[in-house]
């Protein structure tokens, strides 16, 4: 059983509900819907499409949104444009359209600007006619909605756009589960987003800027998760920081119990080959080893050739790392939940699990929160979240080695148990007579009431 998340970017490669069926089949666990491209009632139909597969394979998969951000970017463009070394272009509205152009037009001559993740770089020679006028320094083919990087400048521009918070109020109607909130710079930027999301939504939020990196402590503190958006925070900072920082943050995640994605380029020859590249591969692994929740596939799956091979070689990668010959790391939860009394039940049912040899930790969970607790020591055994609310469960889907599984309220503790442990059976997980680690809380009906931990018989 694969433990760790795959996330899986829908594009035009992957929309036809046939094609991510067999992604889904393949390993894929959470859908990503890119706003930066089409329109709100593109990314609902993205989301309908996606429950629609899930269903024919008869799994669930848990939903993300991910938010445009105060991001420059290619506009559209009718063909993509090759860009030579030396050749002099027009960034602004006309003959190579960005979106806030006017960010554009007060660049000093010299200044660097990086595209499609810094792929291409342009130094700006001056002013031109609603734009800037620049040269090639690096050349290469540019495609509708890449990125505009420009190191070292601030860009004024309001973390939430107009059309991302029509985004985030029609989530709920939407039914996406969670949000990747991009460009955040603040732990009041996630704040913001929660004042329009309201309770119910996870809110991931994609460090990807020199600020983040700085505040990074701060905002995981207040965020549900996070998102170690490589793309950008490679040309944001220092290349050669990006695996610190990837660490950094996956740490910090695994210490709140909050899940953290590890994303771009991860596989990124799989665009146009049939296979990963042997670094590639070794990428994915040592995501897996530093304690990431889930890897993610971006243009392999949105405009690759081959997105269900993607995942599937992601997948097996993945399977192949959690093999146990290299230790996954296991930081331990933060100061701030030592002594709280859901983290001690996780704790000691992960260590009771390994010593009675159970063949599964059982986690019922009115929020989920014991759950993520639970996994957050990566424990060798699955962990069977079992919830009344479709919702819970869902979101738990992002979370490493969580089967979540729907059950019916239960009148009493007996209920709940025999409940629980029926859906473990259902799994496949575990067969009568193996042994298991149960958690719940007492009273039941209540959230964050974890407080009882027994060894049990499926």
């Amino acid at each position: 059983m694969k433990r760790t998340r795959i996330v899986a970017t829908v594009g035009p490669s992957s929309r036809r509900e046939e094609t991510l069926a067999a992604m889904i089949e393949a390993g894929v666990n959470v859908v990503r819907v890119n706003t930066s491209y089409g329109s709100h009632d593109d990314h609902a139909a993205l989301g309908r499409i996606a429950r629609s597969a899930a269903a024919a394979t008869g799994r669930e998969v848990t939903l993300l949104l991910d938010t445009q951000g105060p991001k420059v970017r290619v506009g559209t463009i009718p063909n993509p444009i090759h860009l030579s070394v030396g050749e002099e272009v027009i960034l602004g509205k006309r003959e190579i359209p960005v979106t806030h152009p006017h960010v554009m037009a007060g660049l000093a001559s010299g200044v660097r600007i990086l595209l499609a993740d810094g792929a291409l770089e342009l130094s700006v020679l001056g002013p031109s006619d609603g734009g800037v006028r620049c040269q090639v320094i690096r050349g290469g083919v540019l495609h509708s909605g890449k990125g505009v990087n420009i190191p070292g400048v601030a860009l004024a521009l309001p973390t939430l756009n107009p059309f991302d918070r029509e985004s985030l109020a029609l989530v709920g109607e939407m039914g996406f589960d969670c949000v990747a909130l991009s460009f955040v710079q603040r732990p009041e930027d996630v704040v913001e987003a929660r004042e329009i999301l309201g309770k119910g939504v996870w809110i991931l939020a994609k460090v990807e800027l020199a600020e983040a990196v700085r505040r990074m402590t701060e905002i995981v503190a207040i965020a549900d998760g996070a998102m170690v958006a490589r793309g950008d925070l490679g040309v944001e900072v220092d290349l050669y920081q990006v695996p610190l920082v990837q660490r950094r943050l996956v740490d910090l995640c695994n210490a709140h119990a909050k899940p953290v994605i590890v994303a771009t380029q991860m596989l990124k020859s799989m665009v146009e080959s049939p296979v990963p590249t042997r670094a590639e591969v070794a990428d994915v692994a040592t995501a897996v080893w530093d304690g990431a929740d889930a890897v993610m596939l971006s243009e392999e799956t949105a405009m690759g050739q081959h997105p269900v091979a993607a995942v599937r070689a992601m997948a097996c990668a993945a399977r192949a790392a959690e093999t146990g010959e290299v230790p996954i790391r296991i930081p331990g939860l933060g100061p701030e939940l030592v002594g709280e009394v859901s983290a001690a039940i996780a704790h000691a049912a992960h260590q009771v699990a390994g010593q009675v040899g159970a063949r599964a930790i059982v986690c019922a969970t009115v929020s989920g929160w014991t759950a993520r607790l639970v996994a957050a020591y990566r424990p060798r055994v699955p962990v069977v979240a079992t919830t009344p609310h479709d919702d819970v469960a869902r979101r738990l889907g992002l979370v490493w080695g969580v089967l979540p599984r729907v059950i019916a309220p239960a009148r009493d503790t007996d209920g709940l148990v025999g409940a629980s442990l029926a859906a473990a059976r259902e799994s496949g997980v575990v067969a009568p007579g193996d042994r298991v680690v149960f958690t719940a809380g007492l009273p039941f009906h209540e959230a964050g009431t974890t407080n009882l931990v027994r060894v049990l018989t499926a």
